[in-house]
C-alpha cells in the first residue's frame, strides 16, 4: 500500500502528460496550413508566408497570382504565378496581366531572383504554345512543372523556351506532334513546322534551337509524344 502511494504523484504525472500531448494545440508536429498550386495534389507553401494578390475563373482555366515571402529575397517577395486549364486566347491574356504586376525579389547579391510560373494544362492550339513561350521569355519568368501537374501540347511548346525551366516531383512534360487528331503539329508537313522551328531558333538560338527542333523530329511518328520531363 505505501509502495502504491509513493508511485501516485508519478501516475498523476503521466496522465496529464499524455492528456496534453494528444490536444490538437500541443502537438509540435501537426503541419502548417498550406496553399496547394493549382493543378497540383499537394505541393504547395505555409499560407502564414504567401498572400493571394489576384485570381482570375474562367470558363477553362483558372489563374492565380500570389506574393511568397522566401528565404532568398533579401529584399522584395518572389511572385509565384499559376495557370491550370487550357491554353486559349483568355488564358494567355489572363497570364499576362498577372505578369504585368511583377515585383522584385532581390538575393543577397544583388541579383533577381527569377519569378516562377506553375504550369498545368493538357490542352490547347499548338500555336498558342509559341505565344505561350514568347510570353514566358518577355517577363523573364522560371516556368515550373510540378507534383501532379501535367503540361502537355501548347504548354510544352511554352514551356521548352521560357528562359529557365523545371520539372519537380513526378510533374510531367509532353510535346505532341499527332497533328491528324489535332493534339500537336504535323511534323509530316514542312510548313505547319516551320514556325515552331523557328520559335525554337529565335528562343534557343540558332544553335541550340535547331538541336532541339532535331530532337523534337524524332518523335514525329510516336503516339506518346516526346516525354520531356
Amino acid at each position: 500500500m505505501k509502495r502504491l502511494f509513493s508511485l501516485w504523484p508519478q501516475l498523476m504525472l503521466l496522465g496529464l502528460t499524455a492528456c496534453a500531448a494528444g490536444s490538437p494545440g500541443f502537438s509540435p508536429l501537426a503541419p502548417t496550413p498550406h496553399q496547394v498550386v493549382l493543378g497540383s495534389n499537394t505541393f504547395g507553401f505555409p499560407q502564414n508566408q504567401i498572400t493571394v494578390l489576384g485570381t482570375t475563373q474562367g470558363q477553362t482555366f483558372e489563374s492565380r497570382h500570389s506574393s511568397l515571402r522566401h528565404a532568398s529575397c533579401a529584399s522584395g517577395t518572389m511572385d509565384i504565378v499559376e495557370l491550370s486549364g487550357t491554353i486559349d486566347r483568355a488564358s494567355l491574356q489572363s497570364l499576362q496581366s498577372h505578369l504585368n504586376n511583377l515585383s522584385q525579389c532581390v538575393n543577397h547579391q544583388g541579383q533577381r531572383v527569377l519569378p516562377q510560373v506553375y504550369l498545368n494544362s493538357n490542352a490547347g492550339k499548338p500555336l498558342l504554345g509559341i505565344e505561350l513561350g514568347q510570353i514566358l521569355g518577355r517577363y523573364g519568368v522560371e516556368a515550373v512543372v510540378t507534383e501532379g501537374q501535367v503540361c502537355s501540347g501548347a504548354c510544352a511548346v511554352g514551356f521548352m523556351t521560357a528562359r529557365q525551366h523545371s520539372v519537380k516531383a513526378n510533374g510531367r512534360v509532353v510535346l505532341y506532334f499527332n497533328g491528324s487528331k489535332n493534339n500537336g503539329f504535323d511534323c509530316a508537313r514542312s510548313n505547319d513546322m516551320m514556325p515552331l522551328k523557328n520559335h525554337f531558333l529565335v528562343a534557343a538560338g540558332r544553335t541550340a534551337g535547331t538541336a532541339l527542333y532535331n530532337q523534337a523530329l524524332t518523335y514525329c511518328n510516336s503516339d506518346r509524344g516526346w516525354e520531356i520531363s
